[in-house]
């Protein structure tokens, strides 16, 4: 049976996701970003909300969602913190990526990666 994502793997590429206010995401993406560069992981996209309103937390994850769908490589999503993950995520929605393999999360400050 043909596997596309086993086909296209890439583990070296991330993308990068973070909501909050505009301070908080920029020193996210700065951890997240010295991360990447820590473990060799070249950044591809970069989903983000400043938003403090809850509906467009949930128009950042569906931007983040959509990519994925349409994106075949095997990509590493970079969350700042499990505790930000956790808060802005819900977590049913990226579980299929996960299952099947698609992705891996790294969480840059715990320096976790499920």
């Amino acid at each position: 049976m043909y596997n596309p994502i086993t086909e296209t793997i890439n583990p070296r590429e991330a993308v990068l996701f973070s909501c909050g206010g505009v301070n908080e995401v920029a020193r996210q993406f700065a951890e997240m970003l010295t991360y990447c560069k820590r473990k060799n992981l070249h950044v591809v996209d970069v989903f983000f909300e400043t938003s403090g309103i809850k509906s467009y937390e949930k128009d950042c994850m569906n931007k983040l969602l959509d990519y994925l769908k349409h994106n075949k490589t095997k990509q590493a999503v970079v969350f700042h913190s499990r505790k930000t993950y956790l808060k802005h995520i819900d977590i049913s929605k990226l579980l299929p990526f996960m299952q099947s393999g698609q992705i891996e999360l790294r969480f840059a400050k715990d320096n976790v990666i499920i």
